[in-house]
């Protein structure tokens, strides 16, 4: 995975950010996820693109979301960044895979 195309979003330790890592899985099922775990806060990252949906969010955390809620959390990210209120998706360049 060459480091120049990685995205995705650096998300303050807790549950939040163990949702995002499992809907960023989930949300990304033809991509290969990496979680890195730096105690204060988790990145989650893949090549390219990577989404996370609020319906995937709400099932990992069992209750209704705003994606909102994962602004608050984020904070940083990797690559450039688009937001609804169905979904987050960090991309790379200005393609859509």
């Amino acid at each position: 995975m060459s480091t120049e195309s990685l995205v995705g979003p650096v998300v303050r330790a807790g549950e939040v950010a163990e949702a995002v890592a499992e809907a960023a899985r989930l949300d990304n099922p033809s991509r290969e996820i990496t979680v890195v775990d730096h105690t204060a806060y988790v990145r989650v990252q893949c090549a390219d693109e990577c989404v996370i949906r609020r319906e995937t969010m709400e099932e990992a955390l069992g209750r209704p979301f705003l994606m909102r809620e994962l602004e608050v959390n984020l904070a940083s990210f990797a690559g450039q960044i688009e937001t609804t209120s169905d979904h987050v998706r960090f991309f790379y360049g200005g393609s859509r895979s």
